[in-house]
């Protein structure tokens, strides 16, 4: 593998250098944009060329087995993503595919131009042919065997190869959806080393939607990305201007007052409170190794709100106010819309993958600490839930208008240096909703084990930042031990 990564490495320079000059000979068409990019060249369809094509037989066999079948659309992720199920009905288990060789913008977490337009691009040909045709997924390989996962360990890198409007097509009436995603100007390529045989089409057909100014590479503005009265944040970009502010009083959140819209996983929802949670790699803005977590909290108001926006787990897209409150600290206010169904305007919010959708590296992560362990700005975990490994013992408390703030110890006594902020009824048997905890009295000299609950912050009237963990409802809190 070594030797064929070095020959790789340097025939990639020859193919960059050459373009489309060996590959003059496939099927021309007209110029698909005629009023931009370089008019002289001639369009050169590689998809329905004879360059690329499936050479293994599909019929009879099994993804998880031999690398490749016909397949079912479950999900279309975004431009390079989407999951899928054996057309055969033989397992329900879920294939997560990575398209192999191909990078698009992004559309979920980080939002990037011409994202959206790629991820509308990739569903609008993977819907059709699950209606109408064939979708048949294969390993970057040559041979049949068993596939290998990515980096994630939960994703398959794949090609995915469709015919939109024959069931059953052969071989030799597929196309490649990777390659045509490229040739119509909403990828790069990247990373070809497993399919050598496909580096010179790839890279030509990337070339030449560079030449014809296509999408991405049009040097125009996406007619889908947001330059209006809003902008889109991440929940890394949000939680790292509320880091400053909470590292230096005199820092200036750059959000604050700006209309944004957001996206993230919902970590829970208490009180008016909705809490979401985004993942963040290299590519989508982080600098730490092995990605970190970001995360926020919005106010929706008093009324309620459809319960596909409190479904933990569900990935949402909210538009709001950022504010920076001296009583509530920073939060997401002012959401524009929640609505019952289908969005109307771009500022409505609306979900983007449910639960039974999300790719696993977007499901809600519980942060696990011991008490002793979790101090004073421990601000990866801000705005995520925690789970605290052992047992709190509660010292001490006050009582708020609607809620009750507890000072709570390790097992021997030393105080710990978060609260516990209750914004609910709290009701220490579930199976009994007569009894309930009215006052921070009731909790003192009792044992509790905390989980699932979000790390945040409260500011006190004298300026003070205090950390408190706030469980979504009474199973976050629950009770161990009465005291003696």
């Amino acid at each position: 593998m070594k030797i064929k990564n070095k020959l790789l490495k340097i025939s990639y320079l020859a193919i960059l250098l050459s373009g489309v000059i060996g590959l003059s000979g496939c099927v021309n068409q007209n110029n698909p944009n005629p009023d931009g990019g370089d008019t002289q060249k001639e369009w050169v369809d590689f998809v329905n060329s004879d360059e690329v094509k499936l050479t293994l037989e599909y019929s009879g066999h099994n993804f998880f087995d031999d690398g490749i079948s016909e397949v079912k659309l479950k999900t279309a992720i975004d431009g390079d993503t989407a999951h899928f199920l054996l057309a055969d009905g033989s397992s329900d288990e879920l294939i997560k595919i990575r398209f192999y060789g191909i990078d698009t913008p992004e559309s979920t977490g980080k939002i990037q131009e011409y994202g959206k337009a790629a991820s509308n691009f990739t569903k609008e040909k993977l819907t059709k042919a699950n209606e109408n045709g064939t979708i048949v997924i294969s390993s970057p390989y040559f041979e049949y065997k068993a596939p290998e996962t990515d980096s994630t360990g939960g994703r398959y890198l794949g090609l995915v190869w469709i015919n939109e409007t024959k069931k059953n097509a052969s071989i030799d009436e597929l196309r490649l959806l990777n390659l045509e995603i490229v040739q119509n100007g909403y990828s790069w390529v990247k990373n070809l080393e497993e399919i050598p045989e496909f580096v010179e089409t790839f890279t030509a057909a990337e070339q030449q939607a560079r030449d014809f100014k296509l999408n991405l590479f049009s040097g125009e503005k996406d007619p889908l990305f947001n330059y209006g009265d809003y902008i889109d944040v991440s929940l890394l970009e949000l939680k790292k201007e509320v880091e400053a502010s909470l590292k230096d009083p005199n820092h200036v959140n750059k959000f604050d007052g700006e209309n944004v819209r957001i996206q993230g996983t919902v970590a829970g929802y208490a009180d008016n409170i909705l809490y979401l949670q985004g993942y963040f790699d290299e590519e989508t803005g982080s600098n730490v190794e092995g990605g970190e977590y970001g995360g926020i909290n919005i106010f929706t108001g008093m009324g309620s709100i459809p319960t596909k926006f409190i479904t933990v787990n569900n990935y949402i897209q909210l538009c709001g106010v950022a504010q920076d409150s001296e009583n509530f600290g920073f939060q997401i206010s002012g959401v524009y819309s929640f609505p019952r169904t289908n969005p109307k305007d771009e500022r409505d919010g609306q979900v983007i993958f449910t639960s039974d959708e999300i790719e696993d590296e977007l499901k809600v992560h519980v942060f696990e600490y011991k008490a002793e362990d979790l101090v004073d700005g421990t601000f990866e975990c801000l705005f995520s839930p925690v789970t605290i490994s052992d047992n709190v013992v509660v010292s001490g408390g006050y009582n708020g208008d609607d809620s009750i703030t507890l000072y709570v110890e390790n097992m021997d006594g030393t105080k710990l240096d978060f609260d516990v902020y209750i914004p609910f009824i709290y009701r220490p048997e579930i199976d009994n909703p007569i009894l309930s905890y009215r006052s921070y009295e009731d909790f003192v000299g009792k044992t509790f084990k905390i989980s699932n609950s979000i790390y945040s912050y409260h500011k006190t009237t004298s300026g003070n930042i205090n950390y408190q963990l706030i469980p979504i409802n009474s199973e976050g809190f629950s009770l161990v031990e009465e005291s003696e």
